[in-house]
This record gives C-alpha cells, structure tokens and sequence, in this order.
C-alpha cells in the first residue's frame, strides 16, 4: 500500500503543478478535485470541492454552453477534445478549451475535465486578424491614394492647358476689341465694344481662377516681388471695383492712412489679385448698402511693415455653421439663394494660398444678414518711406489728370508769375507751358515776386512753399498787405512736395486759392490753369495740334536702358511735356551743379544741418523732376533725418548718397552723350552689349510654355533695359510687343526659338 499511497501524492503533485486546469466529477455530480489553475480559470476555491456541480454552475449566467458539455459527458452522452466553449463570469469572458474523459478509481468512474484559458490567445488572433485586415486596407489605400494623385494631375494639367487654350483667343479677342474701342467712332458699335470687354473680362477672371489653382496645387505659383507705390495699387482699385459697384446703385469708400510709405518692395500683382477677390465678392454678395476698404500698416523696426487692408461690406453676411467651408474650393455659400452669382467658387481657396505664399494671413468677421468683414495682412519692406497722402488727394490727382488728358489749350494773352529758388523748378515750369503760348514770368525769391506783383498784373501766381530768408506763407502774407497792388485779387497756387490730408485746407486758410505737388504732373497744372484763368483766355487745341503732340510724346520711347542707373527718361519726358530740347538742357544743368557735392559734404563734415537740408532738398526735386527716382528716394531720407538735426546718419549714410549721385551723373552723361536715333544699340561703358545666348532664350520659352508669361515679361523687360545688340534688341522688342500688344504667346515662343536656333549657327 506504501507504493499506491507515494503514486497518490505523485499524482496530486502533476496535477496540482499543470497550467492547464483540471477538475474531477464524480457521476453522482459532486466535485471531488480542483487544481489551482481550475480554481483560477473558473473563479472557485478549495471549499467547492465536494460540493454539488449543479449547484455551483447552474445558477451562474454566462455558463449555459460550458454546462452542457459538462452534464453531457457526466450522462455518458459523449465526451469531447479541444472544444471551444465561451465562460462568462463576473462580468468577463473567457475562451476556454474543454477536454473530457474518464477515470476509474477503486472502482468508482469519473469525469476528468481539462481546461484551458485561450482567452489571451484569442486575442492575440483576433489582432493579427485585425492587422492583416489594416495592412489589406493600407496596401488598397496606398493604391487609391497613387491613382487619386495621378488622377489630379491629370487634372491639372487638363485645366492648365484648357485655359491656356482658351485664355490665348480670349486675349487676342480683347485685344482686337480694345483697338474697336480706340478707333471707332459709330457709337452703337462702340456700345457693343464695351459688352465684349466686360463680358471678355468676366471670362478672362474665370479662366485665369482656374490657371491659379492648378498653379497652386502643382507647385508652380510663384511669389515675384518688386518695386511698387501703393497709391498706384489703390488706384488699379478703385477702377476696377468703382463701375461694378455703380452699376449695383452701391456706394465705395477707400481709406488711407496718409503715413503710408510711398515705395515698398513686395508682389503687388497678387496684392491686388487677393484684394480684387475680396472687393468683387463684396460686390456681388451685397444687393444693398456699400462697401468700404481701408489701408493701413503697422511698422516692424526700420524698414518692415505689415500692409493691412480690410474690406468691409452690408451684404447677406456668412452663416456660422458655413464658416468652415468659406475657403474649400468649388464652394459656393448658400448656394440656392446665391445661384445667379457669377464665380468658381475658387476664389477664397486661391486667396488664401497666395497669403500662404506671402507669409500673410486673414481675418474674417460676419453676421449674416448684415455684413462681413475681410481683413488680410501681408508683410512689405519698405523702399522709401516718404509719406503716400490720402486717398482723396490721391483719386483727386487722377481724375484731374485724367481730364486733362482729354483738354489742350492755348492763352496766349494770359501771364503768370512762378516764384521758386530753383533754377530747374522754373526752367521745368516754363517747358510744361511751352506750348500753352502762355507769357510765363519768373521769380527766385519771395522778394523779387513783391517787386514784380508791385508793378505788373498776372492772372495766376504760382508760390513754391520752401524758400529761403522769406518762404511761401510769408510772401503771400506781405502780398496781401500792399496796398493799391494790380495783383490784390490774383489767385496764388501754393507749389509743395507735402501731400499728406489735410494739407490742401492748411494751404487755404493761409490765403492760397489751391496747391500742386511737385514734381509737378503737367496735365494737373494745366487743369488748375483752366479752372483759375478767365474763360475768355483760354482757346481750345485743335485736331491736328493734339496729332502733333501725341507725335511729340512718341519720341519719348526707347530709353529703358538707362534704368540700370536709375533714371526713368520716360517720367522725366513725361515731366517736361514730351519736349526732348527742354529735357536735355534740365539734364544740362543738373549735370553742371554735380560740383555742389563738395559743398554738399562740407555742410555734412561741419554738421550744418539747416545748409544741408535745403541742397539735399534742391537735389531730391530736381532728381524726381528728371527721373532719377532712385536718387530722389534717398535724397528724400537725407531731408527728412537733416531736418530732424540727425547728423549721425547723414554721416553714416553720405557714401551711399554720393554713390548713387554718381551713377546717376554717369547715366545723364552717357544719356546726352549718345546719338539720339541710336538708343536700342547703346554700348556699355566698357563697349560690350549684354550677349544674350540660345539657353537665355530657351529659358523664356520654357516659361510661356508653362503659362508663366508674367514671368517671361519680367525677364524680358530686365534684358531690354540693357544694352543689347541691335538684332537681339529686335528679337527681344518683337517679343514683348508679340505678348503685351498682340497678346500672341505662340507668336513670342516662335519667336525666341527661331532666334535663339541662329545663335552659335546651330538650330533648335
């Protein structure tokens, strides 16, 4: 017995050690073994043991499928292996596997019950299951996501190509168009003219909304920044949203913070694309009311701003719920009540892309059924920092000179008397009347105006405002006082380079009947000359005296190679009325008082700054007069910090000052200089032209064929203002003349092509 009692605890011991569970039954259903694993899979204890199975399971809820395993091989009903059966318990559910058999021991039979805890191995499978299923799904979004991709580039370049196609027949439709508009006099056809530009534009603005987005989405949108003035932005503007909103009985308002730098470097091209989008749906989504847009900045250190322009409308307003959706593409807001409004719904979409590209961004601000308001904000750097004006003075300007566009007029019998310190300032006033047959009387100081004004009568006097010993103001004042003068009642124009608001009323209440601003812009004296001369004075110009003007201003044209110094001929032309003589003998001058820049640098040396001040005003006037903008800018700077007593910067800064002059003296010397009929062809200084190559050509091309022709008019612009070789100077006006008159991009690609095939004798 010894041995049967050691095979005894033998067995309890595998038993009691297995992982698996194991529980035994007798066929009377009393437990009689539980080992630990069993207690731990089937949550019981040691005190079960003994106790009736029934009583224990059946009344556990959860356990039905395990029970009846159980009870059936008990009844000899059968027995299993490996079977899968659910245990829930406590809340929990295990996956167990069942196997039963039976044992006889002393003679007594036996259920054995094994049991095994599968439910982490279930687990287990089921993940892996999972993560098959999520590589499945990878593998089919990875293929979806391929096709999708090539699918939008198809796309793209289907729309790219599509409006390039279309846009080039469009741009030669509105060309031939405009050529309607200038020519003909039949005012019925002149009516349909202006339907096919309004109707050609409003398809140009669609297509072009298409091209953007394509751009955008393949990478290829650019961000071209130069040289701008903000009021000419403003202006581009107002046209374009002044009519549209007048035709909507909708009244505008432009604001401008006065203080606005006058030149800053950034794309004003998408400035004003993002702005249109903005004013134009301002227009569209306002039955009702106006819109107002404002101009403002905020300064980052010395030469960095913050352009911030807001627009601001009392249309339908965006529903809170439609915010989200105001930038996707192809959205239209509102769509059923908005349905009759023109649009890709690509507009938003493209002006916040291009805000992404600008580092700028976007405030928005509605309440629908009142109105929203379109804040961007977009980083500058500023160029010159003299003051813009306000908008008004800024669209008064343009009006009147536009006017005057129109009106040319002769008075032989009117005199005027023009009182300036600079010899230039007048010899430039006499040349803009020239042709007015005016009799024009000059005065260097406001003393010598007092003796002239004492003793001859004149129609209008013109006053410059900053002269030294007696300035403007003062003259006017002591004009005034004289008594039994001719010129009591005579009406006097203050001349000033201030045109900031306000400056307009400060100038009247002195006495003054109206202001200029220098340079003076010769279209707006001739309209303040209308407005003050008697009518009786004043003669209209004829037909063929305006025919021979226009010939005159044509003359003005093929100077671009002289802005590598700076200097616009054209604006200086332009300034002196389209007359080369006069030009050339204010050249003249300017060119003999370069010797004032040692008295110029001995003022700066001693730190006389009031000295300074008014040479280095002198030089900024006569520099824009000519137009040396670049050196008028700094010039301007040198004023502003002189007359502000900073003598540490116009030390700091003289070399850059007399640099620019310098350059600026080269280019006036080679200007007058050179043979007049020969200026495509000048020679650098060295006497090579700029040798331009089949690569530079083929480059240009390439960029028309991706509809960049902005881009390839820059570049060709940039070549052009440099000296070239008379037949390449050819090739590259015939191109820009292919693209900017003809509006014929396959015409200009030809172009470069067959040209750029001749270089080095090879073909392409």
């Amino acid at each position: 017995m010894p041995e049967i009692s050691n095979g005894e605890n033998l067995y309890r011991e595998i038993v009691t050690s297995m992982r698996e569970g194991v529980m035994v039954i007798g066929l009377n259903g009393r437990i009689t073994l539980l080992n630990p694993a069993a207690e731990r899979i089937l949550d019981l204890t040691q005190e079960d043991v003994g106790s009736s199975y029934g009583s224990i399971f059946m009344e556990r809820e959860g356990t039905d499928d395990f029970n009846e395993v159980i009870l059936d091989t008990i009844r000899e009903k059968g027995k299993v292996t490996n079977m899968a059966v659910d245990y829930r318990f406590g809340g929990k559910t295990k996956n167990l596997s069942l196997t039963t058999s039976y044992i006889h021991t002393g003679g007594v039979k036996s259920v054995v019950v094994v049991l095994s805890d599968m439910t982490e191995l279930m687990e287990l499978r089921d993940a892996q299951i999972a993560l098959d299923k999520i590589k499945k799904l990878n593998v089919e979004y990875e293929k979806a996501k391929n096709e999708a991709i090539m699918a939008n580039e198809a796309k793209s370049l289907f729309l790219s190509n599509m409006s390039h196609e279309i846009r080039t027949p469009i741009n030669a439709v509105l060309g031939m168009n405009e050529m309607i508009l200038r020519e003909c006099t039949d005012e019925q056809l002149l009516t349909y003219a202006e339907n096919i530009r309004s109707s050609g534009k409003t398809l140009l603005f669609l297509i072009n909304d298409i091209l953007d987005m394509s751009k955008i989405e393949s990478g290829k949108m650019e961000i071209i920044r130069v040289e701008y003035e903000p009021a000419v932005l403003l202006m581009d503007l107002w046209n374009v949203i002044f009519l549209r909103a007048q035709e909507k009985d909708l009244s505008v308002r432009f604001s401008l913070d006065e203080t606005l730098p006058k030149k800053l470097y950034g794309d004003d091209v998408r400035i004003k694309q993002i702005v249109t989008n903005l004013l134009t749906n301002a227009v569209k989504y306002t039955p009702s009311g106006g819109i107002e847009m404002h101009t403002a900045y905020v300064r980052h250190g010395e030469d960095q701003i913050s352009l911030v322009i807001s627009v601001k409308d009392t249309g339908m307003g965006i529903k809170k719920e439609d915010m989200g959706r105001l930038f996707e593409s192809f959205q239209r807001l509102d769509e059923k009540k908005n349905r009759n409004i023109e649009g890709t719904g690509l507009g938003m979409n493209i002006t916040m892309s291009l805000l992404g590209l600008m580092d700028g961004d976007m405030k928005v601000e509605s309440e629908y059924g009142v109105g929203s308001t379109f804040t961007v904000t977009i980083p500058q750097r500023i160029v010159c920092d003299e003051p813009t004006g306000d908008f008004e003075s800024i669209r008064s300007r343009h009006e009147k000179s536009r006017t005057g566009r129109t009106k040319s007029f002769t008075a032989p019998d009117a005199k005027v008397l023009v009182v300036d310190d600079n010899a230039m300032n007048l010899t430039v006033f006499r040349s803009l009347l020239k042709r007015t047959k005016m009799q024009i009387v000059t005065a260097d100081s406001g003393r010598e105006c007092l003796e002239l004004a004492r003793r001859e009568r004149f129609h209008i006097i013109f006053m410059d405002h900053m002269m030294p010993d007696m300035d403007g103001i003062e003259t006017l004042h002591r004009l005034r006082e004289i008594r039994e003068c001719p010129n009591e009642d005579t009406p006097v124009i203050a001349l000033t380079a201030n045109a900031l608001a306000g400056v307009r009323e400060e100038y009247l209440r002195e006495g003054f009947a109206d202001y200029l601003t220098k340079p003076i812009d010769s279209e707006l004296l001739e309209q303040a000359i209308v407005d003050f001369l008697p009518e009786d004075l004043v003669g209209w110009q004829t037909e063929e005296e305006r025919k021979e003007e226009a010939a005159d201003k044509e003359t003005a044209a093929g100077f671009a190679e002289f802005a590598q110094y700076g200097i616009s001929i054209e604006n200086g032309l332009r300034r002196a009325k389209g007359d080369r003589e006069t030009y050339d003998d204010l050249v003249d001058m300017f060119l003999r008082e370069y010797d004032k820049r040692e008295m110029m640098k001995r003022f700066a040396d001693e730190r006389n700054m009031k000295d300074y001040a008014i040479r280095v005003h002198a030089l900024k006037g006569n520099a824009r007069t000519l137009g040396a903008d670049r050196l008028a800018d700094i010039a301007f700077e040198h004023e502003k910090k002189s007359k502000a007593g900073d003598a540490a910067y116009v030390e700091a800064h003289w070399d850059e000052l007399a640099a620019v002059w310098e350059q600026t003296q080269e280019g006036f010397l080679r200007f007058r200089g050179a043979d007049s009929g020969k200026y495509a062809a000048v020679q650098s200084a060295d006497g090579e032209a700029l040798a331009l190559t089949r690569d530079d050509l083929e480059r240009v091309a390439a960029l028309l064929d991706d509809f960049e022709t902005d881009r390839a008019i820059e570049q060709l612009k940039e070549w052009i203002a440099c000296p070239l070789e008379a037949g390449m100077y050819e090739t590259v006006r015939n191109t820009l003349i292919a693209l900017e008159d003809e509006f014929d991009e396959d015409k200009a690609i030809a172009l470069l092509r067959e040209n750029g095939g001749s270089l080095d004798g090879t073909d392409k």
